[in-house]
């Protein structure tokens, strides 16, 4: 099985990238993903005299597949993530939804072990792994890690996690596929600007859906499907999800607006994925139940 270490990782999502490896549709691949960068002394400085920390998101990758082509889907199907012991969280003046109002710096380092994420002597919680960030290459100009979009990347989706699948719309050819900014743990909407992050191991089974349009990045899970919308306002991107979720329901029960609308309506759930990135996520979850096809 073909394997991808951390001596290969992008900060941004390019189609001028040069490719880890390459693999062939339906092949099943490791990727590792690095553990938290970020230096501990980075929170001992006086940020009044000294500029804030550039936020540098660092991932693995890219992956050329062949036969990937402009106008295909990528699925993504994710078999397993193996967590590092270690696991650090952080906030500051640069990161986080409350950054204005905080004054100062915070790391917390914690053990993750035996399913669970130990905050401290007294309270520990399970772990729920999730890959932030999981994307391709733009057709267009190059794209910071950081920054989710049509192509993926950071999304911080809990439900791109172990059985489950990711589909992604191709844009240049072999997708170029990167995968980082694993999580042990977090909370919807990311408010702290970290989530429980921690290297990990990640094995994928990656496979070409010819000539398929796709509206949004999509996680399918034995359940649900769920869209992914990234945007700079919440309320045009809750527009435009619900406008997803319609014209996904339509599809599958051949069905009018108004009764599509009225399904989701009662079925589907809205929900923010983060708030902290510079383009923000949110999601609209389909249940299978309700989809006749």
């Amino acid at each position: 099985m073909k394997r991808v270490t951390t001596e290969s990782v992008i900060h941004v999502m390019s189609k001028n990238n040069v490719p880890a490896i390459v693999v062939k549709s339906g092949e099943t691949i490791i990727m590792e993903t690095a553990k938290p960068g970020i230096p501990d002394e980075v929170f001992t400085k006086d940020y009044s005299v000294v500029p804030f920390p550039k936020r540098v998101l660092t991932i693995t990758g890219p992956v050329f597949v062949e036969g990937c082509e402009p106008g295909d889907i990528l699925k993504v199907d994710i078999h397993d993530i193996q967590l590092d012991v270690n696991g650090k969280m952080w906030m500051g003046q640069w990161m986080g939804i409350l950054m204005d109002e905080v004054d100062h710096c915070f790391l917390k380092k914690v053990k993750v072990e035996n399913g669970l994420v130990y905050f401290d002597e007294e309270i520990s919680f399970p772990i729920t792994p999730m890959i932030g960030t999981i994307g391709l290459a733009p057709a267009g100009d190059d794209i910071a890690c950081l920054v989710p979009g049509e192509h993926g990347s950071n999304m911080d989706a809990l439900n791109a996690t172990i059985g489950n699948s990711v589909y992604l719309q191709v844009q240049v050819e072999g997708g170029l596929l990167a995968v980082g900014d694993v999580h042990a743990a977090m909370g919807l909407g990311e408010v702290l600007g970290t989530g429980v992050e921690i290297g990990s191991t990640v094995t994928i089974t990656l496979t070409v859906i010819k000539a398929k349009k796709l509206a949004h990045p999509m996680v399918e899970s034995p359940t649900h499907y769920e869209f992914l919308i990234s945007c700079v306002d919440l309320i045009d991107g809750s527009k435009e999800a619900t406008r997803t979720a319609i014209a996904f329901v339509r599809e599958k029960n051949n069905c009018s607006f108004d009764e599509a609308y009225a399904l989701i309506g009662q079925t589907a759930n809205l929900k923010i994925m983060q708030v902290v990135n510079p383009v923000y996520t949110i999601s609209i979850e389909i249940p299978k139940r309700v989809l006749k096809s």
